[in-house]
């Protein structure tokens, strides 16, 4: 399996990172990939988890990072609030 690393986003401590890479197999398949990694001062970094993310889900995740949506994300003390739903034949 070929692994390229298309970003590295460090964390504050400096042990840790997100990795976001496209990795690809033998048939020439490739998958995006966001891996989570630590650094040992024995072992060097290695792979903590790593999420596969699929082709359908790449597009609704770049236009999530992009939307106001994030930007404008509820404080963390306000509570969302929650819509209940009635059938209609519930009578």
């Amino acid at each position: 399996m070929n692994s390229t690393i298309l970003n590295v986003f460090p964390s504050d401590s400096g042990d840790q990172r997100l990795v976001l890479a496209s990795e690809s197999d033998a048939e020439g398949s490739s998958t995006l990939v966001l891996r989570q990694e630590s650094r040992s001062p024995h072992v060097g970094w290695f792979v903590q988890s790593r999420i596969a993310i699929e082709p359908n889900q790449v597009a609704a995740l770049k236009m999530t990072l992009t939307s106001n949506l994030v930007k404008e994300a509820l404080p963390a003390d306000e509570t969302p609030a929650v819509l209940s739903f009635r059938s209609a034949m519930a009578g």
